[in-house]
């Protein structure tokens, strides 16, 4: 048996994005605490692993827009955290996808840096490519960073497969073949879509839905957590761990009136 897990969209750097407590604000400890333990406790129970899949975002970047909500815009420490957080997992191999110029950098993309950080200061495999494909028991992944977003509540099964169509068609055309499973991230949103070709996830982010970042969200899909891949005699499933939590801004001020 083969078990892998799927984590996206850290957002090292960002107050809002998975971080060890003690390195953000007082401001944002609280919250940084809550995804900090829970993502302890989810480690404890799945155990060790024989891979972690990222498709990518695993630092926020320089901040271009705004820095104000970064505990750190240092591309090197940011990498140097994200690579201890992933490392967390008992696991000695890492496939990392790049993600958007904004988070990585336009020119350097800085996610090279975790990697190097992964092998040099903890003795493990790591790789990053922009397409990660894998076979693993018979069974192909496909795993890719930006998949497209949907502003109406029904749209994202239909943007993850027209993702792997166009792949599967492509593959057609180029001959290589179609992967059995498509996995995408980058709108921090849980999604599954598929049918007896294909199955594509959008995987759920590690970065909080707050902020400037939250606050351009408008879309009624947000989903925090992570996926667990086993694979077993060639078939496949996957498990999503996902995070529910009341957000400050959600509550409801209760105004006294004097009748």
């Amino acid at each position: 048996m083969f078990t892998a897990v799927i984590e996206s969209d850290l957002h090292v750097g960002n107050q809002y994005g998975l971080a060890n407590p003690r390195l953000v604000g007082d401001a944002y400890r609280e919250l940084a605490k809550i995804l900090f333990d829970w993502r302890v406790g989810i480690i404890q129970e799945v155990g060790s692993i024989d891979m972690h899949i990222c498709p990518a975002e695993t630092i926020d970047g320089p901040g271009k827009k705004s820095s104000i909500e970064q505990w750190t815009s240092d591309l090197e420490q940011q990498a140097i955290h994200a690579a201890e957080l992933l490392c967390m997992w008992d696991c000695p191999d890492y496939r990392i996808c790049y993600g958007t110029k904004y988070h990585t950098g336009d020119e350097s993309r800085s996610e090279h840096k975790v990697v190097d950080k992964i092998k040099l200061n903890h003795n493990r495999r790591a790789d990053i490519k922009d397409i990660q494909r894998l076979e693993i028991d018979g069974v192909k992944i496909n795993v890719r960073h930006k998949v497209g977003a949907s502003g109406t509540p029904y749209g994202k099964p239909s943007q993850l497969a027209k993702a792997a169509v166009t792949d599967i068609l492509r593959g057609a055309y180029r001959n290589y073949p179609g992967a059995d499973i498509y996995i995408r991230a980058h709108t921090h949103e849980y999604t599954v879509a598929g049918n007896d070709m294909y199955m594509a996830y959008n995987n759920p982010a590690l970065e909080w839905p707050l902020g400037e970042y939250g606050f351009n969200i408008d879309r009624p899909w947000y989903t925090m957590g992570l996926q667990k891949l086993v694979i077993d005699d060639g078939e496949a499933t996957i498990k999503p761990y996902l995070l529910k939590a009341k957000l400050p801004e959600e509550m409801y001020a209760n105004i006294a009136t004097n009748h």
